[in-house]
């Protein structure tokens, strides 16, 4: 079986608090782990954090909870709940990912269940309007396997680049027991530090299979992000019809 891990934690460097932003008067981490709940597909659903505030958020909303220590990364912080829960495959689903797609979600899982010695994460098409905005995660994927990750990537590569093409990526993560634990036995990398992505830390030393989504990453990384979230999802509780997934090319997008 597979379970499904929420990092949290208070001390965002570009969003201080943001776990607890309150996002048409439900927080942001709430949101995340309900929508994990309608995947359909998790043994359990549990928020990782180093922080008593969060902690007694999420226990309110009637999901698990378990303290960590202070940790380097998102997937530092899921190694460790996992390990102290004895988990062996988990989805780590970011906690700034109040939109997600729970179908996503299913098919992480599944990839997981079906390639439990790789890593998995997600990935939708790149928007050219945002190749080269830092703030967005782009994913160089060849044959179904990331190659690289970067911040920015020149507009002229993003549809043809021999090496493969290049994605927006998505904030979730899935392994298992044993990768988990290689991850976490590493120090963190230059390039890991450089770029500040975690995942180049096991880049190269283990294959990180992709889930290409139509859907696309609606995440919130800087307070000007909310307002954006806020906008959808009201847009959803005033106009039932539009609950329907959002998908690329949507105007609501």
């Amino acid at each position: 079986m597979v379970s499904c891990i929420v990092p949290a934690r208070m001390g965002s460097s570009r969003f201080p608090g943001k776990p607890l932003l309150k996002l048409n008067g439900k927080e942001m981490i709430v949101r995340t782990m309900e929508r994990a709940l309608l995947a359909g597909c998790f043994e359990r659903i549990v928020c990782a954090t180093d922080s008593h505030e969060i902690e007694s958020v999420v226990k309110a909303a009637g999901f698990d909870c378990v303290m960590t220590g202070e940790c380097a990364t998102g997937s530092d912080r899921v190694a460790e709940a996992a390990k102290a829960m004895d988990l062996d495959l988990v989805v780590n689903l970011q906690g700034d990912e109040p939109l997600v797609e729970p179908s996503v979600l299913r098919d992480v899982a599944r990839e997981l269940s079906e390639h439990p010695d790789c890593w998995v994460t997600v990935a939708c098409p790149l928007e050219p309007s945002e190749a080269e905005l830092k703030t967005v995660v782009k994913v160089l994927v060849r044959d179904g396997i990331a190659i690289d990750f970067t911040r920015s990537v020149k507009l002229a590569e993003v549809e043809t680049v021999e090496a493969g093409r290049w994605f927006q990526h998505q904030g979730i993560y899935a392994y298992s027991r044993k990768s988990r634990d290689e991850f976490a036995s590493l120090p963190q990398s230059p390039v890991e530090l450089e770029r500040s992505l975690e995942q180049m830390r096991i880049l190269g030393r283990r294959p990180i299979r992709i889930v290409e989504s139509i859907y696309p990453s609606i995440s919130v990384d800087v307070p000007s992000d909310a307002t954006r979230v806020e906008q959808i999802l009201l847009d959803r509780l005033l106009y039932p019809s539009l609950n329907e997934p959002l998908r690329k090319g949507d105007e609501r997008v």
